[in-house]
Order: C-alpha cells, then sequence, then structure tokens
C-alpha cells in the first residue's frame, strides 16, 4: 500500500510540476510570425476576426486550438521552437516529446497512429477542402492551358508528408511529383519556374497570390483541387498531460463548433471562400 500511495504522489507531482512550467510547441516559423502579426498584444482567448492579410488556413488552426483548449478548462502556458516540423511532429507525438500539435492532419494519417494519439472532432470537415492551383505570373495563361482533366501536363511539387495532398496528387498522375518537405523552397521553385504548381489554400485577398523573400505564386483562375479528407488536431497519449489536455480540447472546440466561431474564423480568412464556389474542380474519382 505505502508503494502504491508513494507512486501516486510521484505521479501527482510530476503532473504539478509539468503544469507550473511553459509546454513546449514546435510551429512552422513562417506561421508563428504571421500569428504573431495578427495577435499583436492580444491573447488567442481574445481574438474574434481574422480578416487580417497574411491569415491563412494554419494560422487559423495556431490560434484556434489555444482557444479552445482555454475554453475548456486547460491552464497551460506555452512556448513556441520554431523550425520545419511537418515531417517530424507525428514522430515527437507519438514518443511522448511533443503534446499537442497547433496544426491540424488529415483523419487518414492520424489513424494510423491512434494508438498513441487521442484524435479531435474534426476541424475542418469532409468536403470543405479546397486548395487553389499555383503558379509563377509570368506562367499563369501557359500553365492553365495544359490542365484539363487531370495534372498529366504538367509538373508538381508537394511534400509526402502531407497525407491527402500527395495522395490526391499522385491519383491526378502529374507529369513529375517532387517531393520537398518545406514550404519556402516549394514556393521558389515555382516561382522560378523549374516546377510548374503546388497546391495551395486560398486567402481572403484577391487576387490570390503569396509573396515573400525570393517567391511570388498566384492561382490559377476558376480551377481548385478537391482533397477529400477531414483535418484534426491531436494529442499525445504518452505525454503524462496528455488525458487531460485532450479532454479540454474536445469541450473547447464542442462550443466553438457550436458558437459558429469555427467556420467564421476559416470564412474570414479566407479559406471558405464563396467567391470561388462555381471555380472547375479537379477531384478523384
Amino acid at each position: 500500500m505505502r508503494f502504491v500511495i508513494s507512486i501516486s504522489l510521484c505521479m501527482s507531482f510530476s503532473l504539478a510540476q509539468a503544469l507550473s512550467n511553459p509546454v513546449t510547441i514546435t510551429v512552422e516559423k513562417d506561421i508563428y510570425e504571421y500569428a504573431q502579426a495578427i495577435l499583436a498584444d492580444k491573447t488567442p482567448s481574445t481574438i474574434e476576426h481574422f480578416t487580417q492579410a497574411h491569415c491563412q488556413r494554419d494560422v487559423v488552426d495556431f490560434i484556434l486550438v489555444q482557444r479552445a483548449l482555454s475554453l475548456g478548462g486547460s491552464q497551460l502556458t506555452f512556448e513556441y521552437e520554431l523550425g520545419n516540423f511537418d515531417a517530424r511532429n507525428i514522430k515527437l507525438l507519438t514518443d511522448g516529446h511533443l503534446l499537442i500539435s497547433f496544426d491540424t492532419i488529415w483523419l487518414e494519417e492520424a489513424k494510423q497512429y491512434d494508438h498513441a494519439v487521442y484524435i479531435s472532432d474534426p476541424i475542418i470537415r469532409q468536403g470543405e477542402y479546397f486548395s487553389g492551383v499555383f503558379t509563377a505570373p509570368h506562367l499563369s495563361q501557359a500553365i492553365a492551358a495544359k490542365i484539363k482533366y487531370d495534372l498529366s501536363e504538367v509538373s508538381v511539387v508537394s511534400s509526402s508528408a502531407w497525407y491527402a495532398d500527395w495522395k490526391t496528387l499522385t491519383a491526378l498522375n502529374p507529369k513529375q511529383l517532387i517531393d520537398e518537405s518545406d514550404w519556402i523552397a516549394m514556393a521558389k521553385m515555382v516561382s522560378r519556374g523549374w516546377v510548374d504548381v503546388m497546391l495551395v489554400s486560398f486567402t481572403n485577398q484577391q487576387p490570390f497570390q503569396y509573396q515573400g523573400t525570393g517567391y511570388h505564386i498566384v492561382a490559377i483562375s476558376d480551377l481548385k483541387v478537391a482533397l477529400a479528407d477531414s483535418r484534426h488536431f491531436i494529442v499525445s497519449k504518452i505525454h503524462p498531460l496528455g488525458p487531460e489536455t485532450f479532454a479540454a480540447l474536445q469541450r473547447g472546440l464542442q462550443q466553438l463548433r457550436e458558437s459558429g466561431f469555427i467556420e467564421n474564423a476559416y470564412r474570414e480568412c479566407g479559406f471558405f471562400n464563396s467567391s470561388i464556389a462555381n471555380w472547375r474542380t479537379l477531384a478523384v474519382k
């Protein structure tokens, strides 16, 4: 009995100690910087609107997950490790080194690791995800003329770590599919004409475009790609704070869904975009 009590006390102490310290979260550097521009001196739980420039889907994910945790009763605080973590986050989560991903992932990918992660309710539901087909501005018309029913006449860059993107692109039979883990590197390759196109989310600014140091890409007008899966947050089952963090996340997400906050956030940032409703859709049959 004394041994059992000692273990319980140690576990309680470890949890209390973990709660008192900031939890390290891995975040893509560009997404963190865009989010900070939106947050300014505010906290994620006080952000009501997402109409600012650079407010893309990943940025809404970053703010939304923290708002949900706070609403759900979590008292965790966070510190951020910046870098390119797309391909590494899953292993960090399944090993218990990362508590939660602040970026949603595809359900079909998440289910492969359900022995080690909790999967949240859907954030972006099946049938809601459409990507634009982006290319270099000076090549837009020429590339558009090559795309009819699939991508067989163009080269594409994406990441094999992006489950639904890679699966969809493979099925659309591109002339060449290049695997690159860094988004900025992809954008530079397309901008310079080394690769024809890449899939990117729509934004709240028209014309749809992304521009930064060394790259400028634009959406091909009247063309979108349907990605047939839902997106979810995942929480490590191995991390000592996993169970209570997941419970708080689910409680908060339920409140945000019922209030319409989730749909409105993605609509304001341009991810859910009424202006593309009648655009031609490339979809896997």
